[in-house]
């Protein structure tokens, strides 16, 4: 099921605790959404999170095409119409990681009340 967050406070946890919470974060994320979309071509959330680890931008690229994809299914289960934002969070994974995180969070807080 997916988890309504707040962004502010994904932010805030990952900079205090050194971006240890953001690993967790992607480790949880990338199993939720993994569950919630039902992609099997997706990167297994262990793998992703030990891509983060030795490689944090190639993880952070990784995790943003496997993101849109996942998001992308959940939108045609519930007969949302899709949005192709794989290019969008491939560059941002790669440049500007939290900002990734963000709207990865956001596009989940805005399909998590329709999942409860």
């Amino acid at each position: 099921m997916l988890k309504n967050r707040s962004i502010a406070v994904v932010i805030i946890l990952s900079l205090v605790t050194c971006g240890i919470y953001g690993l967790y974060w992607i480790y949880a994320t990338a199993q939720e959404l993994e569950n919630e979309g039902k992609s099997g071509s997706s990167m297994s959330p262990v793998v992703l999170l030990i891509v983060c680890l030795f490689f944090p931008y190639i993880g952070y690229l990784l995790f943003g095409m496997a993101a849109d994809q996942n998001l992308n299914n959940i939108r045609m289960q519930r007969g949302i119409p899709t949005v192709d934002n794989k290019t969008l969070y491939m560059i941002l994974g790669f440049i500007i990681p939290i900002v990734l995180v963000c709207l990865v969070q956001n596009e989940i807080n805005k399909l998590a009340p329709a999942a409860a």
